[in-house]
């Protein structure tokens, strides 16, 4: 596989590629567009707390496998010996990441009624934009150009599925490398000055 980048005096630059993958989370749509094709990511915005277990109690008392509460559409992970993630809630508005209180409480709530011994004093709040496609699958594939390919719209399931799409995505580039005699085809320009 080649790549060769130019770069010019004034900031701009361009690259040649024999392929690409676009793996840009939100902004696939945008690239997608550039390259000639239809990728359908919206933002979904997904929020969680980090709980802080700062004394003995709440250490003992958070759990150390992680929960699905699929009634309140809450998930949880223990992050080592001092913190508690509880995460939740989807909120379709566009690309605003502002941090809503009352998206935040339920979740500080449910901590505290499922897990009273807990301490909440010391919470920190994320919110954060998750690509997701209509369907809810990511979209993992060739695009209408030879030499594009995409591997974005993993939604709040991106840790998750990384890997195996990863591995699947480098396979399709490798297999079209190898059957298609790739000359730099792909221009790629930064137009930003």
């Amino acid at each position: 596989m080649k790549w060769k980048a130019t770069y010019s005096g004034d900031g701009k630059h361009e690259s040649l590629a024999d392929a690409i993958v676009i793996c840009a989370g939100t902004a696939s749509r945008r690239f997608a567009a550039m390259l000639g094709d239809r990728v359908n990511i919206y933002p979904v915005k997904g929020y969680s707390i980090t709980v802080n277990l700062d004394d003995p109690l709440s250490q003992r008392a958070a759990p150390w496998v992680s929960i699905l509460d699929d009634e309140a559409k809450i998930v949880t992970s223990r992050l080592g010996v001092d913190r508690f993630r509880v995460a939740g809630t989807a909120e379709l508005n566009g690309f605003n990441r502002d941090i809503r209180d009352d998206r935040v409480r339920p979740l500080v709530a449910w901590t505290r009624r499922l897990f009273p011994e807990i301490s909440t004093s010391r919470v920190g709040v994320w919110a954060g934009l998750r690509p997701m496609m209509p369907s809810m699958l990511p979209h993992v594939g060739p695009g209408r150009r030879a030499g594009v390919f995409y591997n974005t719209g993993h939604g709040h399931l991106g840790w998750t599925l990384s890997a195996a799409t990863a591995g699947m995505i480098a396979d399709a580039v490798n297999f079209s490398l190898h059957t298609v005699k790739p000359r730099l085809g792909l221009r790629l320009r930064n137009a930003e000055t």
